[in-house]
C-alpha cells in the first residue's frame, strides 16, 4: 500500500478523516520515522461506508479476527473499548511487513474539534487535513508513551518557531 495512493483514493471517496499521529507530527516539521497511518473518521454511517469501501479495495483487514464492516457497529466498538481497552481499530495489508492504518475510535479530541482546527497539508502531492499542533499535543499528553514525550518537546519547539530536530 502506497500512503499517496491510499489518501487520494479517501480523498476521493470523499471520506472525511484527519491526519494524527506520528505522520501528522512528521508534516508539522519533525524529522521521525513512523511506520503506520493514524486518522480520526467522521464516525457517521456514511463516511464509514465510504472508508469501509476504499479500505477493501487496498486489501486491508482487521489485525483482529472480526468483519471490517465491525468498525460500523457502534455497540460494539463501545463494548471493545469498555472490555478491552481499544482504542483503535487497526486494519493492516494482508502480507508479512505490510502497512497498517489505526482507526483511532476513542481520540482524546473528538472528530468535529479536530476537523475545526486541522490545518490542510500535502503529503505526496495529496491534499491533506492534519490535526493541528494543540491537538496533536492534547494526544500526545494523554497518551504518554515515550514516543509521544518525544513528539510533545518536538511540537513544543514548533510551536516556539525552533527547529524541532536540532
Amino acid at each position: 500500500m502506497k500512503t499517496a495512493e491510499l489518501l487520494q483514493s479517501l480523498s476521493e471517496g470523499q471520506v472525511q478523516y484527519v491526519l494524527v499521529g506520528g505522520m501528522a507530527v512528521q508534516l508539522h516539521g519533525f524529522m521521525r520515522s513512523t511506520f503506520n497511518i493514524d486518522l480520526v473518521l467522521a464516525m457517521n454511517d456514511e463516511n464509514l461506508v465510504r472508508f469501509i469501501d476504499v479500505a477493501k479495495r487496498f486489501g486491508l483487514i482487521p489485525s483482529i479476527p472480526v468483519s471490517i464492516e465491525s468498525l460500523r457497529n457502534a455497540s460494539q466498538i463501545e463494548q471493545w473499548y469498555r472490555e478491552k481497552g481499544m482504542l483503535a481499530f487497526a486494519l493492516r495489508e494482508p502480507q508479512v511487513g505490510g502497512g497498517v492504518v489505526n482507526i483511532l475510535v476513542r481520540p482524546e479530541v473528538p472528530f468535529e474539534q479536530l476537523m475545526e482546527s486541522a490545518v490542510e497539508g500535502k503529503l505526496f502531492e495529496q491534499q491533506v487535513w492534519i490535526a493541528s499542533i494543540e491537538d496533536l499535543l492534547t494526544m500526545k499528553r494523554v497518551a504518554n508513551r515515550p514516543k509521544d514525550q518525544l513528539d510533545i518537546a518536538a511540537l513544543e519547539k514548533i510551536k516556539r518557531g525552533e527547529d524541532p530536530n536540532d
